[in-house]
């Protein structure tokens, strides 16, 4: 049975423009070192696909390095971003981005590995999309394909629309976000508001309300729905690292073999 539309509504997020031009104000660039590591991990596996791609921070430098990698996201708004930072780099797309949710995933191709960076993967609160999630990814390798993403164990740095903040663009103007969280104590979930608001010239021109959602596990949790799923190999590590998770992490990375 499909869930319902009011279960889907309570378990997504939104990535609307305002909230996609203050996350590349915010995020222009992928940091070094996770970038390195993601490649360090797809070594020479390809073609790729990355989960949730959003402006192609991580994505557009692959291709820019030579890796043949697809992407696929929710949000319109994120992958018009992501072409239009293409375009400034002289980088080709065409035919690479997706505008697909992870567990309706349905391509052409089918890859020797996939990867979901920054905890995007927490965006997936629902047990019924998780499960449909992976079970998606899985179809979409090839046999002995990989798939690594990262998840947090629970509440660290804010991450999610909190209190307010503010980015100027380029053309002077200025975006402003305001809201909160909570966290639902049945499931465990984190929900939350983000009110993008703009200013030009001073005058407000345009509000936008996105919803946040964020799930949190811990390592035996995400291991079992991993296998779950149906992957062979799975192994759970400490952040970007090959060291076995600790009681104070709040970053892991998981690693699953079709």
């Amino acid at each position: 049975m499909e869930p319902s539309a009011e279960y889907r509504s309570a378990y997504r997020a939104d990535y609307r423009d305002l909230l996609t031009q203050a996350y590349d104000l915010d995020k222009p660039a992928a940091p070094a070192d996770e970038l390195a590591f993601h490649r360090g991990v797809i070594g020479s596996a390809e073609p790729v696909l990355e989960l949730m791609c959003g402006s192609g921070r991580f994505l557009l430098p692959l291709l820019a390095a030579g890796v043949d990698v697809d992407g696929v996201d929710a949000s319109a708004s994120m992958l018009d971003a992501c072409r239009a930072h293409a375009r400034d780099r002289g980088l080709d797309v065409t035919g690479r981005l997706q505008e697909q949710r992870t567990e309706d995933l349905s391509l052409r191709r089918r890859y020797r590995a996939a990867f979901c960076a920054a905890g995007s993967w927490g965006l997936l609160a629902g047990d019924d999309e998780v499960g449909r999630a992976l079970a998606a990814v899985r179809v979409h390798l090839l046999p002995g394909g990989t798939f690594h993403f990262e998840v947090e164990t629970g509440p660290g740095p804010p991450g999610a629309p909190g209190g307010t903040n503010w980015w100027t663009r380029p053309d002077g103007a200025v975006i402003t976000l305001r809201g909160g969280t909570r966290i639902d104590p049945t499931t465990g979930v984190e929900h939350g508001v983000g009110i993008y608001e703009l200013f030009v010239d001073g005058v407000l021109v345009h509000t936008e309300l996105n919803r946040w959602v964020r799930r949190f596990w811990p390592a035996d949790a995400i291991a079992a729905a991993v296998r779950d799923a149906g992957f062979s190999e799975v192994v759970v590590r400490s952040g970007h690292s090959d060291e076995h998770p600790g009681p104070d992490d709040l970053l892991l990375t998981v690693h699953a073999t079709r």
